[in-house]
């Protein structure tokens, strides 16, 4: 049995992202399953082995927490993501019930909609501010409407939201900041729980059906409340801020897909594998256990790092060049298992519909300054995108 490699490397000392794939190879290099000195977690880095520890639900337990700071973990207990069968698949179905195909199949036009608006107003603009005007602006538009959200405190829920990912990573300088907004996510959860603020038919008002009927805890619906809204807004809106670096950066292969726009699809599979929105996420080994060759001792903390194995060279070739016509299905953008991304469906429609509104509207993305990544410990994000989105003529 292999010996697990150690390293000193530190990878939560910057956000910078061409330092972070720089770190995966190395790691990856290392082996597929790497123990960080500090924190003391074991990173899963090749995408066999990601892929199989996220299979493997009953051996790496996401009950535990799936962060990297205890308290924090602790606070998270009982979220979704934070649940191990059978009360994972109990709380999976009722957050799920909304956002199946069918369900959603309705909403696709008035998504499409709101996306040909959305993206009219901000070729008008000219110059823009990618993430504020156009990343965070299409969630802001699709999600708080389709859960059943009041009207009220609409323009804090990003701020709320996106300090999420953050806070999972290990405790830094920004935690207090994070705490504070997450406790009023909290909060307002809890309000629409309990003052029943949500809209008859919306998926959050299902839920509180589902606790009326004894389905549910009626102290879980706050929970599933979070869950419902922080993750549905920050990584869609990491996805599409991606998108317009990765086009701004490589025109040609803007002016090729609009050329061929029935490959979106696969541009989202390929835009997700290059630019995984979250680095990755923790488990609890339940036992000893071995992956790829290595021990792996009952207790530990292990990083399944979405990120590195979506660059493997071992699995995909020319991992690092993005190529809009790979269409990787089996990338893990979404993560894999009992815990993938159950907004996903959601997600796909928002990017379908606001890629094909650009192709539909806009010759080329042009930078107009640098791009700001964002300080995150496990959410892959711009804070600042300066852009112009370049009108197409008339034919």
């Amino acid at each position: 049995m292999a010996v697990v490699p150690m390293t000193e490397i530190d990878m939560f000392a910057t956000s910078d992202r061409r330092t972070r794939y720089e770190q995966y190879a190395h790691l990856r290099e290392l082996g597929a399953v790497v123990r960080l000195r500090e924190p003391d977690v074991y990173a899963v880095t090749r995408y066999d082995e990601v892929r199989a520890a996220l299979a493997d639900h009953g051996t790496f337990v996401s009950g535990e927490g799936v962060g990297f700071d205890p308290g924090v973990n602790q606070i998270m207990r009982g979220v979704t993501l934070v649940s191990d069968p059978p009360e994972h698949d109990l709380l999976r179905s009722v957050v799920g019930a909304g956002l199946r195909p069918g369900a959603l199949r309705g909403r696709r036009e008035e998504i499409a909609l709101k996306a040909r608006t959305l993206v009219a107003d901000v070729v008008a603009k000219g110059e823009i501010d990618g993430v504020t005007e156009l990343a965070q602006a299409m969630p802001m538009l699709v999600i708080p409407d389709f859960l059943g959200l009041p009207d009220r405190n609409r323009e804090h829920l990003y701020a709320w939201g996106q300090v999420g990912n953050d806070l999972l990573g290990p405790a830094t300088e920004r935690t207090p900041h994070n705490m504070e907004m997450t406790q009023r996510l909290f909060q307002f959860a809890h309000e629409l729980a309990a003052n029943r603020e949500l809209a008859p038919g919306s998926p959050g008002a299902a839920m509180l059906e589902a606790a009326d009927q004894g389905v549910i805890p009626k102290e879980k619906c706050p929970l599933l409340l979070v869950d419902f809204i922080g993750p549905s807004l920050e990584t869609t809106a990491a996805a599409i801020g991606h998108l317009l670096v990765v086009f701004a950066e490589r025109p040609d292969q803007w002016a090729a897909l609009r050329a061929e726009p029935g490959l979106v699809l696969s541009t989202i599979n390929e835009l997700l594998r290059f630019e995984s929105p979250i680095r990755g996420l923790t488990r609890v080994a339940a036992r000893d256990t071995t992956l790829g060759g290595a021990a792996i001792p009952e207790g530990a903390r292990v990083w399944a790092l979405f990120a590195s194995a979506n660059r493997d060279e071992r699995k995909w070739e020319r991992a690092d060049e993005f190529d809009f016509r790979r269409n990787p299905v089996d990338h893990l953008g979404f993560g894999y298992g009992a815990h993938h991304c159950v907004g996903q469906g959601v997600a796909r429609i928002e990017l379908h519909t606001l890629i094909h509104a650009l192709l539909e509207s806009v010759e080329r993305i042009e930078f107009t300054g640098d791009p700001v990544i964002a300080e995150n410990s496990l959410l892959n994000t711009y804070a600042e995108i300066p852009v112009r989105l370049v009108a197409r003529k008339a034919a």
